[in-house]
């Protein structure tokens, strides 16, 4: 966040609790719980010049759409690709 503020290239992308859940879920990455495996992962397989956006971007869809119960699927704006929605529907 700090980094985007000033205008500087991410070094990373953010894994929060959310985004743990959610990046494995849409087939993004492979599901782990380190956070430091799902960042490196992440890093692998999204171009750097979105690592700066993509974390928050994931962490919110988890708070607000891919919730960890009863996710809303039907309203997700990316159901069309994502694995979890495509294996329950």
């Amino acid at each position: 966040m700090i980094l985007r503020e000033a205008n500087k290239p991410a070094e990373g992308i953010i894994a929060d609790l959310h985004v743990i859940r959610v990046a494995p879920r849409i087939g993004i990455i492979t599901e782990t719980k380190d956070r430091n495996k799902i960042e490196k992962q992440l890093m692998q397989v999204l171009p750097k010049e979105i690592w700066g956006e993509i974390g928050m971007a994931i962490s919110f869809l988890g708070r607000e759409i891919c919730r960890p119960t009863n996710p809303k699927c039907e309203i997700c704006p990316i159901n069309q690709f994502c694995q979890y929605y495509k294996g329950n529907n």
